[in-house]
């Protein structure tokens, strides 16, 4: 097209000069100079057609791809690339993986589409710098600018003939950082005009302002094999002694396609199994030598490693791969270790150092070093072989190889650092061994020894030792060596049920660490007082119940502390503490505590305090990764005859009382008997989750008695003072004998981020609220109620609270003598989509005759399971409902109905319900059941629901509303035979995982009666 209108132009330029030679419009001297400015730019326009010609993009050569991920990642990028979308699109992941091969692909497709060739490749690579660049695509636009030396206005013609090139995409393979687009001439905004870039980096797409990201994953071994064979050849047979030993091979590459090609060329020709073997152990090992693997694939994926360019994050990246092949790994395990390290060691509080391990972490991880399971981590298997490799001198990494011996003394050589024996079996030691290595700083030996002992002599020169690990071995006594390794910081001796001496500690001067918890036979430890540089310290679930006296307070420098029995004022002045688990047996020695160290501000951050006037039986978790993970700022307070009060809260006249501290973020109360409620109880802002237990004298948790008259107008002084729990998210109470209501007589209760409410074995407990006229409680965030053992209590909701509800999802019923519903009333004047019940679960409610009102399936058009077991006075799951009812009644959402031994339900509901949505229908022991109501996809041969019943003369009689119900059912059909069940065609019942894992949480059934469910269902 630009070359016809050029032509064009030629020929109108000929014509004007035959018409000037024959007119007298202008003087001959102005015509001619018109005539010659049109020829020159007709000849400059020609000029850049033979130049854009002559750079016109050609296809690139192509590497076979297979798989299906590819193919989609391909059609995604043309999508962005072809559409108007998006001007900037990032491709990233770990190198090796496919991206430059996914770009050639895409950039060969697009040379199809748009014929005019413009698509221009640029690589960047490592070793990037402006001017290189700018000339690269200087010449890929056909535009001279070397002998242009101002950077700037290089800049600015590039930019001028790509924004003037119509449409086009420019993409840039194996960018390594960031840089400035306009420094380099790219134009950062224009329309038309698109950017492609790959790289390994996360951070390079994020910091280039790619609106799109996409990230290129390894193959799945399906893809790797097809892949590894294509690239093998024809010409190679693989027989049957040979196919597990390739298959083996081919899962060692991890679906990196690098490894993957390069392995299979390197294996052409071979034949000999045995040379196969080799090849495998050779992998395994991270043993390949001099080979293709080494210099096509761990040093290229060594660039990645060197691009880190930060020693500390290089050498927190190598500690990654001292652990076993595809190990998943605690991220903040991999903190902790890292700080033992002394690898982020600098900052002076652990919540600093927590803050630097995970941005760390996410570094790796965003440089395709490390991936992300959940809150785990792992390490791709070449990129950990890309990491021994790095360490192949200095260290030795043999986790979970399964040896049965240290590896010999030659092996221990005067260069080694890091050693890692970690899950072996390794049963003996050899005699008098004494590896001389000075250098050896980490040596890693968890999990691994099913020896008692080590000899004296292995650890007596091995004094650079900075990380000793033993933990989970089966060692009775540590070496008397141990004594000496004067430079040690972390000592670790977790989960050795078998260890009952340590040896004397006062030596280990730079000792920081020291963990031996679940080490339940240590008694003693000898030294610990000198340890003046300890930071962490964890005895807890051992023999050693308490500390000599002075001990503690001399270990000022403690940030982590978690022990049995503490005095309250040897941590009163801990400065740098910041977790505390431990267990006050006194009182006045808790409040002193808590008053000093939080009225003062020198509280720790993370913490679970116990007072308890009995034996202590557990610790509770906690983590001191307060804003990272689950962290619990707890109190755990289990003693008779005494109120609680916050710190800021008023002592009441006897004084008798246990402080609590304000920041606390969960608190169990057992056995207060001096708590009657808890309005006494100031501000506490942060607490998320209550439990009381076994407090005999509790008769409402706020609010006044139901034989309480209060007017809050007439006497405001007299007005019970609202719940002060802000942020409480879940409240569980037990075994309370005076509970009759959760929230009494007195104002409107507001709890703004209430989720869960767990009632259970209360029995005077009457209901969550006082009824009206005392206002509904405001539960906004309110999703799930359970109620167990309350005999009393005959329903679960008003219907005028449900408005007040909004979210409330999950109703569950258990052994409640006197329940008669669990909605009392009609529905309220509400949208109907306003209720946002989910599931209703009622078991062993023996004087429940009803679900619920047949008005209410109007309102529950979002319910999705309703369970009825073990209520024997059910006559109607749905009642109210009459023949002569007009109007189709629905249950949309409706997936999962269990009705179990109801000896007295005859009707599911008297008019027919739709259910579109019916995946399992268990009908048993229901002997007067015999109509179903229930309208199903009947036309949907597949997508009829699983059907269980308890057997087949029970199936006879039930009668459906479609005449062909039974014969379409019958290859859903299971019968029940006591606890066995007998299958119909359908084998799989993954569907019924539903029953055994939606439960309610083991905790809020502690000490309830026992649960059995028919079958091993619920």
């Amino acid at each position: 097209m630009e070359v016809a209108n050029w032509l064009a132009n030629v020929e109108k330029l000929r014509i004007d000069c035959t018409e000037a030679a024959s007119e007298d419009c202008l003087p001959p001297h102005q015509q001619v100079d018109i005539l010659m400015r049109e020829a020159e730019d007709i000849r400059r326009q020609g000029k850049g057609l033979l130049k854009a010609r002559e750079t016109k993009a050609s296809k690139l050569l192509e590497e076979n791809m297979v798989g299906e991920a590819f193919q989609r990642n391909t059609m995604k990028i043309l999508e962005y690339l072809v559409g108007n979308q998006i001007s900037r699109l990032g491709i990233y992941g770990m190198g090796g993986v496919g991206k430059t091969t996914i770009m050639v692909h895409t950039h060969n497709r697009l040379l199809e589409k748009t014929n005019d060739g413009k698509v221009l490749w640029i690589t960047v690579s490592q070793d990037f710098n402006t001017q290189r660049l700018q000339d690269a695509i200087g010449e890929g636009l056909g535009l001279d600018i070397q002998q242009e030396k101002d950077m700037r206005k290089r800049a600015t013609k590039l930019c001028n003939c790509l924004m003037e090139s119509g449409k086009f995409i420019v993409i840039l393979d194996d960018v390594w950082k960031h840089f400035d687009l306009k420094e380099v001439g790219i134009p950062d905004k224009a329309d038309n005009f698109k950017l492609v870039l790959t790289t390994r980096s996360f951070e390079v797409c994020c910091q280039m302002q790619c609106q799109e990201m996409i990230k290129i994953e390894p193959l799945s071994h399906i893809e790797a094999e097809s892949l590894f064979l294509e690239e093998l050849g024809s010409e190679v047979t693989l027989n049957l002694e040979t196919r597990p030993v390739v298959e083996s091979i081919v899962r060692e590459c991890a679906g990196l396609p690098l490894a993957i090609i390069t392995m299979a060329r390197s294996m052409r020709g071979v034949t000999d199994v045995f040379e196969w073997k080799d090849y495998l152990e050779k992998l395994r090992e991270s043993d390949m030598g001099k080979t293709d693997m080494e210099t096509q694939v761990l040093m290229k994926l060594e660039f990645s490693y060197k691009c880190l360019g930060n020693h500390e994050i290089q050498q927190c990246f190598l500690s990654c791969a001292l652990y076993p092949e595809d190990e998943l790994i605690d991220k903040f395990k991999l903190i902790e270790f890292f700080i033992d390290q002394g690898l982020i060691g600098r900052l002076n509080t652990r919540e600093k150092q927590y803050i630097r391990g995970l941005t760390i972490l996410n570094k790796l991880v965003n440089v395709c070093l490390l991936e992300v399971h959940g809150s785990m981590m792992k390490m791709h298997d070449l990129i950990r072989d890309m990491a021994l490799h790095i360490m192949s001198v200095t260290s030795i990494v043999k986790a979970r190889k399964g040896l049965r011996r240290i590896p010999s003394e030659e092996y221990w050589t005067d260069a080694l650092e890091k050693i890692s024996l970690m899950e072996n079996n390794i049963e003996e030691f050899p005699l008098n061994m004494s590896p001389n290595c000075p250098k050896l700083s980490t040596f890693l030996l968890n999990g691994s020894l099913f020896c008692e002992v080590i000899p004296d002599s292995f650890f007596i020169q091995l004094l650079g030792l900075k990380v000793l690990n033993l933990s989970g071995c089966c060692l009775k006594e540590l070496p008397n060596s141990i004594s000496n390794l004067v430079n040690l910081r972390a000592l670790l001796l977790q989960y050795c049920p078998g260890l009952c001496r340590i040896p004397y500690l006062g030596k280990l001067k730079s000792l920081r660490k020291l963990d031996i918890c679940y080490s339940v036979r240590v008694e003693a430890l000898e030294g610990l007082e000198m340890l003046v540089n300890l930071r962490y310290l964890d005895l807890s679930h051992t023999r050693i119940d308490r500390l000599p006296k002075g001990t503690l307070g001399a270990l000022r420098n403690l940030q982590y502390l978690k022990v049995r029995i503490v005095n309250g004022e040897d941590i009163t002045n801990f400065w740098a503490l910041e977790t505390l688990v431990c267990y006050f047996e006194d009182v006045d020695d808790f409040n002193k505590f808590v008053r000093v160290a939080f009225e003062k501000r020198n509280n720790p951050q993370h913490y679970n305090l116990n007072v308890r006037q009995e034996e202590l039986k557990d610790y509770r978790k906690v983590n001191d990764d307060a804003q990272f993970e689950n962290c619990e700022r707890g109190v755990d307070i289990a003693t008779r005859s005494q109120a609680i009060v916050s710190v800021g809260g008023e002592i009441n006249g006897s004084g008798v009382c246990i402080l609590i501290p304000q920041d606390v973020q969960v608190l169990r109360v057992v056995n207060c008997d001096g708590t009657t409620n808890l309005s006494n109880v100031s501000l506490l802002e942060n607490l998320e989750k209550l439990i009381i237990v076994k407090l005999k004298n509790l008769w409402v948790l706020n609010g006044g008695q139901d034989e309480e008259i209060i007017n809050i107008r007439d006497s405001p002084a007299l007005a019970p003072t609202p719940l002060l729990f802000p942020s409480l998210r879940v409240l569980i109470i037990r075994k309370c004998p005076k509970l009759k209501y959760l929230f009494g007589h007195g104002p409107k209760f507001y709890l703004p981020h209430l989720r869960e409410i767990a009632i259970h074995d209360c029995e005077e407990m009457v209901g969550i609220a006082s009824p009206p006229p005392q206002p509904a409680p405001d539960l906004p965030s309110l999703e799930k109620i359970y109620v167990s053992g309350c005999d009393k209590m005959k329903r679960v909701v008003e219907s005028e609270w449900l408005p007040h509800f909004p979210n409330l999802r999950d109703i569950i019923l258990f052994y409640c003598e006197s329940m008669e519903e669990i909605i009392r009333g009609p529905p309220p004047y509400m949208p109907v989509e306003g209720i946002s019940l989910e599931w209703l679960s009622v078991r062993n409610c023996h004087n429940m005759r009803k679900l619920f009102l047949h008005e209410w399936l109007f309102h529950l058009r979002n319910l999705q399971r309703v369970n009825a077991l073990g209520c024997k006075r059910m006559v109607e799951m749905i009642s109210g409902a009459g023949q002569d009812q007009e109007g189709v009644v629905m249950l949309p959402k409706l997936k999962h109905l269990w009705l179990q031994d109801l000896p007295q339900l005859k009707s599911i509901c008297r008019v027919p319900i739709t259910c579109d949505s019916m995946e399992i229908l268990m009908v048993i022991k229901c002997p007067e059941l015999n109509r179903i109501p229930l309208q199903l996809r009947f036309l949907d041969i597949e997508g009829l629901p699983h059907i269980e019943v308890e057997g087949e003369e029970k199936w006879k009689t039930l009668i459906w509303d479609h005449p062909n119900a039974q014969a379409l059912l019958q290859s859903h059909l299971h019968f029940r035979w006591g606890n066995c069940i007998l299958r119909g065609r359908h084998e799989s019942r993954s569907h019924m995982n539903y029953f055994s894992s939606h439960v309610v949480p083991a905790e809020s059934f502690t000490g309830q009666r026992n649960l059995e469910m028919s079958g091993g269902q619920g």
